[in-house]
């Protein structure tokens, strides 16, 4: 699957890619701990971004999507930043929507690869291969740590990680995937 895989990328609009010198890079707006995340590229995978909400001209409304995806040949991420001091609408749990975040773009995703199935005339195929994550900030006093949610959210999975007094962290494939086992 790694040519279909290549093959998907580059069918994939740049506006999707955050690949910038072998490092994939995703960056926050202001008033969040995470400012810029990268993972560097080693091995077989890809990192697509996704705008805070996308918009086709289908939509009157904005969907509200998760901040970035990271696939390869045999599993599917959807990764949602969530940081403490984020406020939200309506008093909405942070992991409910985190959880939500990840339905839409994983919708996105599936709708992404059945047109280049049917396109190229291929069969990739993500389903039963999928996670959902929530990155939170890691409090100084804190071990990398991560927990299955409650019954509301079983399917997300929330990571502490740390990152710097600039909101940079560095993550890899291996992190997600060592994850994903427990």
């Amino acid at each position: 699957m790694k040519k279909d895989l290549k093959d998907f990328y580059s069918f994939l609009s740049e506006e999707l890619k955050c690949e910038n010198n072998g490092v994939y890079e995703i960056k926050e707006k202001k008033g969040s701990i995470f400012r810029h995340i990268a993972i560097k590229k080693y091995g077989n995978f890809f990192v697509l971004k996704q705008k805070d909400e996308f918009k086709a001209g289908l939509f009157k409304d904005a969907i509200s999507s998760c901040d970035f995806i990271v696939f390869d040949d045999s599993e599917v991420f959807f990764v949602e930043l969530k940081s403490n001091n984020t406020e939200y609408k309506n008093d909405i749990n942070p992991l409910d929507k985190a959880s939500k975040q990840c339905e839409s773009s994983k919708i996105l995703f599936h709708y992404l690869c059945d047109a280049y199935n049917m396109k190229k005339s291929k069969k990739l195929d993500f389903k039963n291969k999928e996670q959902f994550i929530c990155l939170c900030p890691q409090r100084a006093n804190q071990q990398k740590t991560s927990t299955n949610l409650t019954k509301n959210n079983p399917k997300l999975i929330k990571i502490d990680i740390a990152c710097d007094n600039n909101g940079y962290s560095e993550l890899n494939l291996q992190s997600f995937k060592n994850v994903s086992k427990n």
